[in-house]
């Protein structure tokens, strides 16, 4: 009978070599995981498991419960496990269940992990549960431009031609820790316009790290107007796999208007074209719902992917428990947020 050995390893040089040797995206990288510390919280981790020399590799944060009990969760981003090619859904299902035993004797409670939804799209596990949220939208960048132009609806085209007739020019530019410093200022206006939570004001020192740590592998668009910076957005990149993302962004308040967000993303699609990208993961609504933001976003492909997270509870008892110890009220027990037990801790930080 085949065992499955399973490592719980630090997130270094190491840890990449073995994440290239898989189609992976700049979120399972050690400098993005290291980086989004910053935000999260925790300590990065990997996650080994070998089974007849296949393995699957998790990128987590290990997040302390108390001094015997912690729990592991995803980075901002769409992490999710990566797979050999060659495993079977019974050989994944064999290797989950010895991911579990061996989580619960080093004294994890429960997993979360939000999805890749491109290279985990066709994941469906039986041990634990993938759980999904709603759509997200992408970009084929392997399209014509004429091709990309016809699927822009006709009020982003408007936008477009609005914010150049205006003499608003962009500039693809390097993640200097300088214009780091810009992006911010421009990031936090916006979440303050938009009354986002507390968790997605970002601050300085995680764009520096960013800055610092993945300069290579960020592209960053910025709108000016009468050479002020008025909008930005940040796209990952991973030339390896062909995949551009959508990051963050924003616009300054007085210059809505111009609509240069609709330029730059109109841009960013063409970079990408033209730098032989596949495909441009525009994200989704805020909370992956088909808002506002979804809308807009849909404005520049109606190519949809689902987002999934993936939930295990390692050990029912303590998991049990420490939900007991909060209190939930009913209709919080039925929510799906995961973990339960962490739920009142995030509605007190909100």
């Amino acid at each position: 009978m085949n065992k499955t050995h399973v490592e719980l390893i630090d997130i270094d040089e190491n840890w990449d070599k073995e994440v290239s040797n898989y189609n992976f995206d700049i979120y399972h990288l050690s400098a993005w995981l290291n980086t989004a510390t910053v935000i999260d919280g925790g300590k990065p981790k990997g996650i080994i498991a070998q089974y007849e020399n296949k393995k699957i590799l998790f990128p987590i944060i290990v997040r302390n419960i108390d001094n015997e009990y912690w729990d592991a969760t995803s980075t901002y981003g769409y992490g999710g496990p990566l797979f050999d090619k060659t495993l079977t859904n019974n050989d994944i299902d064999t290797i989950l269940e010895d991911v579990r035993v061996f989580l619960h004797q080093k004294g994890c409670v429960s997993l979360f992990m939000r999805l890749h939804t491109i290279i985990n799209k066709d994941w469906l596990p039986t041990v634990g549960t993938a759980l999904t949220h709603g759509l997200t939208l992408a970009s084929d960048l392997t399209k014509s431009e004429d091709e990309h132009w016809k699927e822009t609806q006709n009020q982003h085209r408007r936008g477009i031609k609005k914010s150049l007739k205006m003499g608003v020019t962009t500039a693809i530019e390097t993640f200097t820790v300088e214009r780091a410093m810009v992006f911010s200022n421009i990031y936090q206006e916006t979440m303050k316009s938009v009354n986002a939570g507390q968790y997605y004001f970002f601050n300085d020192d995680y764009f520096y790290d960013l800055s610092k740590s993945l300069q290579d592998r960020l592209l960053l668009v910025t709108a000016y107007k009468d050479d002020l910076a008025i909008a930005s957005s940040l796209y990952t990149t991973c030339e390896e796999s062909g995949i551009m993302q959508y990051h963050l962004g924003g616009t300054l308040d007085d210059h809505r208007n111009l609509q240069p967000s609709k330029l730059i993303t109109h841009i960013a699609r063409e970079w990408g074209r033209q730098n032989n990208y596949k495909v441009l993961h525009l994200g989704g609504g805020v909370g992956a719902k088909l808002d506002a933001l979804y809308q807009y976003k849909k404005g520049f492909s109606s190519q949809e992917l689902l987002f999934k997270t993936y939930r295990l509870v390692v050990n029912t008892d303590k998991y049990e428990e420490l939900v007991a110890d909060i209190e939930l009220g009913e209709d919080e027990l039925s929510s799906d947020y995961f973990p339960l037990y962490r739920k009142k801790m995030v509605q007190e930080n909100a």
